[in-house]
């Protein structure tokens, strides 16, 4: 039985395969996940043949509005066809659960997104962050040094990418009595907050330059 994990929550999205056949796809994207989803998915399917497809891991968020949807229809869709179960889990889990640190990103509007090892999802402002980091929290960043810096936020370890791999690897890590009640949760996206929706300044048909 082969396990298909899916990661679409960041820019760096990326797609594993594991089981009798494996292999991993990676793309950079920002709005346009399905352009890219949907080859890695053919190609992923022609590695299978016709062996079962157990489950399919989504990334769930929190991150891209857009990406998270995209990567848990496709899901869905496949799922039906192959008879497998879809399992959203929250993409900032295999890096907490490695480390047992707090994971850091920015939660756009002014706040900052911070989950703690025991699963707590909180906006914070930066004062706050900065309070915790301060106090010796030991806090992990999604985000570029860059992207921290302008916040005067210094962190040790940033820029981490959640992976389609490493929600394999963090799913085979767990009892099978954990997996199999997280299999029977409803796959769903993981907001920190009500999704801002915005809209493109760009009309659909033109072209972009």
């Amino acid at each position: 039985m082969s396990i298909l994990a899916i990661e679409c929550s960041v820019a760096h999205a990326s797609l594993a395969l594991h089981g009798s056949t494996a292999m991993q796809s990676n793309w950079t994207a920002l709005r346009n996940h399905d352009a890219f989803l949907f080859p890695a998915l053919q190609e992923a399917l022609r590695a299978l043949k016709g062996d079962p497809l157990e489950f399919i891991l989504v990334g769930a968020g929190p991150g891209s509005y857009g990406g998270v949807r995209v990567a848990l229809a496709a899901a869905e869709g496949l799922a039906l066809v192959r008879g497998a179960r879809v399992v959203a889990l929250c993409s900032w889990e295999p890096i907490s659960a490695a480390t047992g640190c707090s994971v850091l990103s920015d939660a756009k509007r002014g706040g900052w997104a911070l989950r703690t090892p025991d699963g707590e999802l909180h906006v914070l402002s930066t004062q706050e962050v900065l309070d915790r980091i301060r106090e010796g929290e030991d806090i992990r960043s999604i985000e570029s040094v860059e992207t921290l810096a302008k916040a005067d936020i210094h962190l040790r370890y940033a820029g981490l990418v959640p992976s389609a791999q490493a929600l394999i690897d963090y799913w085979l890590g767990l009892p099978i009595a954990e997996r199999q009640k997280l299999a029977l949760l409803p796959a769903q996206p993981i907001y920190v907050r009500p999704p801002h929706i915005t809209n493109s300044t760009h009309r659909p048909w033109e072209i972009r330059k």
